[in-house]
């Protein structure tokens, strides 16, 4: 394996575990080391550089698509880490079970309503983003290349808010965020498409 591959997925990796740990439902710690914003510029730092990395060994739009699929990955898999710091024990009074023990106190959101809502919206934005970055970018790659790129890049930009919205106690503003971003991609495609 080249180094830079490694590198770079470590330096990925790094990036997601400071975002993660600046997110005020993050629950590796009793308080976040970071604020939100101080651990975002930081991930977004290192993101690049590892895109930096990573394109030292592919292309850039590879190197660009391989960032995005791994913090697709890994923001999906950090919090599930979580799981194995309080561990379940036993209830001793009447019934069988296990519970939480007092001092585990999780952000108990409606999951399911953040997720239908982000996979109804980040479906046309991964579709528009897709279609802009073909039309700006890719215009003089050969179609067959084009086409497998662009199928292959919608799979990250669908999946990615997906992923994020968990980490929002208030999903509607990262929500409307979207789709004002999704309606801003659909105006310049209709006046350059």
């Amino acid at each position: 394996m080249n180094s830079a591959i490694l590198i770079g997925a470590l330096v990925c990796l790094l990036a997601n575990l400071v975002f993660y740990a600046g997110c005020p439902n993050q629950q590796w710690f009793k308080k976040s080391l970071l604020s939100f914003n101080t651990a975002l510029l930081i991930a977004l730092a290192l993101l690049v550089l590892s895109t930096a990395i990573f394109s030292l060994t592919f292309s850039l739009p590879a190197a660009i698509y391989t960032v995005i699929t791994l913090c697709m990955l890994l923001l999906g898999t950090l919090p599930f880490f979580t799981r194995y710091t309080a561990p379940l024990k036993s209830v001793r009074s009447r019934g069988t079970g296990l519970t939480r023990d007092e001092s585990y106190t999780t952000f108990k959101a409606h999951w399911w309503l953040k997720t239908i809502g982000a996979t109804l919206i980040s479906f046309p934005f991964a579709l528009f983003t897709s279609s802009l970055i073909s039309l700006l970018f890719l215009s003089y790659t050969p179609l067959d290349v084009k086409s497998q790129f662009l199928m292959w890049l919608i799979v990250p930009f669908w999946l990615t808010p997906i992923s994020l919205i968990f980490f929002a106690k208030k999903p509607w503003l990262p929500l409307a965020l979207l789709s004002l971003i999704t309606l801003f991609e659909f105006s310049v495609l209709q006046v350059l498409g």
